[in-house]
């Protein structure tokens, strides 16, 4: 009779410890709050990286032409300022052999703005790649374009 008490015993042990355990592993989520829950990525804020005006001299059908050229560039990525500012002569050089290798009718057109937007962006994109600046740039925005 002992033997059976015994097994009795342990057999409600074991039981009580598989109940226990299968219980809190169903439960763990309500147990322990969000652990269990995917996490929100926060994203990055896009920013906003103003580069002083150029003035760049492009050819004309009768003359050359002169163009007054504003434009910021908005990135999320965390270093931008830091790479930007340390990548601002070859952003400028890049921007300005663009701008002097189209012709004042191009620039002339609103319609090709974005464009020409997009085309700076690629570029930019490309030259900043190209010298191991790590830095992503969303967008290109002209904030001023005066042809004269």
């Amino acid at each position: 009779m002992s033997f059976m008490k015994k097994h009795l015993k342990t057999l409600t042990i074991a039981l009580g410890c598989s109940a226990g355990a299968f219980y809190l592993g169903w439960q763990s989520p309500t147990l322990m709050g969000d652990v269990f829950e995917p996490q929100q990525v926060a994203q990055p804020t896009p920013r906003f990286y103003p580069l002083e005006r150029f003035i760049i001299s492009v050819p004309g059908k009768d003359y050359q032409h002169y163009v007054l050229l504003e434009l910021a560039l908005k990135s999320s990525s965390a270093n931008a300022k830091h790479q930007l500012a340390e990548a601002d002569p070859l952003v400028r050089n890049s921007l300005m052999k663009m701008f002097a290798g189209k012709q004042v009718d191009e620039l002339n057109k609103p319609k090709n703005l974005e464009q020409l937007q997009q085309e700076a962006k690629d570029l930019l994109t490309n030259v900043l790649s190209a010298n191991k600046f790590a830095v992503k740039i969303d967008d290109v925005l002209f904030t001023r374009l005066v042809i004269q």
